[in-house]
């Protein structure tokens, strides 16, 4: 008769492993980053596992106590309209902004009826969603507005001075947002003929 010893030690092993392992896990919380192990001293040869697990591996779940707020466009430049500039964010409202083939093409699904072929000066702006997206401005916010003689004298101003800038011109004056970050770190007046 084969004797049961080394399959009990096997699962003996095995639950004093799992045991150990669980306690192991239990000690530490999420947050607790005081018992990792050391990372290896400077001059010391480093060897893998040495020091604690990168922190990109975590993958952090959001949650109702999150004080960053949510990325509403992602980094790039982007058409729209100034709603309201209130201290540190600007409301804009975006946009999409067609020039040549595609402005036509938009222009045509539009007016199917109409007798041009595509929109004046070659743009159409499409603004289907009234949505108004509320953003952080960057400390090093620049404004750029075109000139009082025209394109290629543009001015820099304060983000401040926008609305008095503008006057009741503002909700139709189109703009690019440069985002980086969720910040809106650049505002350029578009010129419309």
């Amino acid at each position: 008769m084969p004797s049961r010893l080394p399959r009990l030690l096997a699962a003996t092993g095995l639950a004093v492993c799992m045991l150990a392992l669980a306690t192991a896990c239990s000690g530490q919380s999420a947050g607790d980053k005081s018992a990792a192990p050391p990372a290896a001293v400077p001059g010391s040869t480093a060897k893998f596992g040495d020091g604690p697990a990168p922190d990109a591996t975590v993958t952090p779940v959001a949650t109702a106590t999150s004080t960053k707020p949510a990325v509403l466009l992602a980094d790039g430049r982007w058409p729209g309209f100034i709603a309201k500039v209130a201290g540190e964010t600007v409301s804009m409202d975006l946009v999409e902004f067609l020039t040549g083939d595609a402005a036509a093409a938009a222009w045509q699904k539009k007016y199917p009826d109409s007798e041009q072929d595509s929109p004046d000066n070659d743009y159409f702006i499409i603004n289907d969603n009234k949505k108004l997206r509320t953003l952080p401005l960057s400390q090093t916010i620049k404004v750029e507005v075109v000139g009082a003689t025209g394109p290629g004298t543009e001015e820099t101003i304060a983000v401040s001075e926008v609305e008095q800038h503008f006057g009741n011109l503002l909700k139709g004056t189109l703009f690019w947002f440069t985002v980086k970050q969720g910040e809106v770190t650049k505002i350029e007046q578009q010129f419309l003929p």
